[in-house]
């Protein structure tokens, strides 16, 4: 298996767990804290763009280079 398929599952997996914490009834001590700074809105998107967003665009790159490098076998 291709290392760069490895790291797509694993953010995937990052991306995953992110979005059940932040679903979770109990919010993380990070989330309470970018809220009490930010405000509620605020720190809302920034923990779902730091936590989620980015983590899934890292997973599509990395699922892109692992078939791309696969295909050229």
């Amino acid at each position: 298996m291709d290392v760069d398929l490895i790291k797509g599952i694993f953010a995937i997996y990052v991306v995953g767990v992110s979005l059940l914490r932040l679903l979770d009834d109990n919010e993380c001590f990070r989330l309470t804290a970018m809220k009490k700074i930010w405000g509620r809105s605020r720190g809302l998107m920034l923990h779902f763009l730091t936590n989620v967003i980015v983590p899934m665009l890292f997973a599509l790159f990395f699922f892109c280079r692992g078939i791309l490098s696969m295909a050229a076998y």
